[in-house]
């Protein structure tokens, strides 16, 4: 059994998640390096994402895994060209802060609909930004949760809808990107040369999030895989089952006995 571990949405959902792998780590990394918001979603939702999720619990359970398995942290560039560190932690308090319930329930003719913020983290196009707002449809006869659906049963359930209906989740859609355009993640501090940064929740933003805050050099990350399999575990490819965190703070310990060993070496040379 893989290790893994609960995690509270700001909705109140809860999600166990499995521990991040180097092997998958890896992957993430390389469509971060590209640039491709469709294939890191499609990766993120293929080992974390349940179709049930609303975007902003999305969010803030991506930067979640960032935080628990690769590092605590991210690192801003000043003015001067010098980093500062910010706690990924202040951004997931700041996302709970910011947590709203929009569902909002309206029938028009037999039809009655439930809206929420859409299910989706990636975007075609803005039709599907308005139909992935849609929860439920209950035609008089029974309920359909439209998340659940095929795609194939969904287009011919849109099809039959009225223009009315399109239009009220038009507005609703309008509604919640006004609410969610413009959420400040980290506040500006003049004194250490940070300044103020804002993300649109509602739109292909959180992908382009996520592929920032998961970037890292593809050269950094061979030339990780390279040492450890050669001077830390030689001969063992246990490199891959580990968290990018794990790895981490063992080659560290790794470094530091190394150059422990150097300086026990140096004092004796020096008698």
């Amino acid at each position: 059994m893989e290790f893994d571990i609960e995690i509270t949405l700001p909705s109140g959902k809860t999600r166990r998640v499995k521990e991040l792998k180097n092997r998958d780590y890896l992957t993430i990394c390389k469509y971060a390096e590209n640039g491709d918001y469709k294939g890191l979603n499609l990766f993120f939702e293929d080992l974390y994402v349940d179709s049930d999720l609303n975007i902003f619990d999305r969010f803030y359970l991506l930067i979640y895994i960032r935080m628990l398995f690769v590092d605590d942290k991210i690192y801003l560039t000043r003015d001067d060209d010098k980093t500062v560190d910010v706690s990924l932690t202040s951004l997931l308090n700041r996302l709970e802060e910011n947590y709203q319930d929009f569902t909002t329930t309206f029938t028009e003719g037999i039809y009655t609909i439930t809206l929420d913020l859409p299910n989706q983290s990636y975007f075609n196009s803005v039709d599907e930004m308005l139909t992935s707002c849609i929860k439920t449809i209950n035609n008089g006869a029974s309920t359909l949760d439209f998340f659940e659906l095929a795609e194939e049963d969904k287009s011919s359930i849109l099809n039959n809808l009225p223009v009315a209906i399109f239009n009220r989740i038009r507005l609703f859609l309008n509604m919640i990107s006004d609410s969610m355009s413009d959420i400040t993640l980290i506040d500006a501090n003049e004194s250490i040369g940070v300044h103020e940064f804002n993300v649109n929740i509602i739109g292909n933003g959180v992908m382009e999030f996520m592929t920032s805050l998961f970037s890292t050099s593809l050269k950094n990350v061979y030339e990780m895989i390279y040492i450890f399999t050669n001077t830390v575990t030689p001969g063992c490819d246990i490199y891959f089952d580990l968290s990018p965190i794990e790895a981490k703070i063992i080659l560290n310990s790794h470094n530091k006995k190394i150059q422990d060993q150097n300086e026990q070496l140096q004092k004796k040379r020096e008698r």
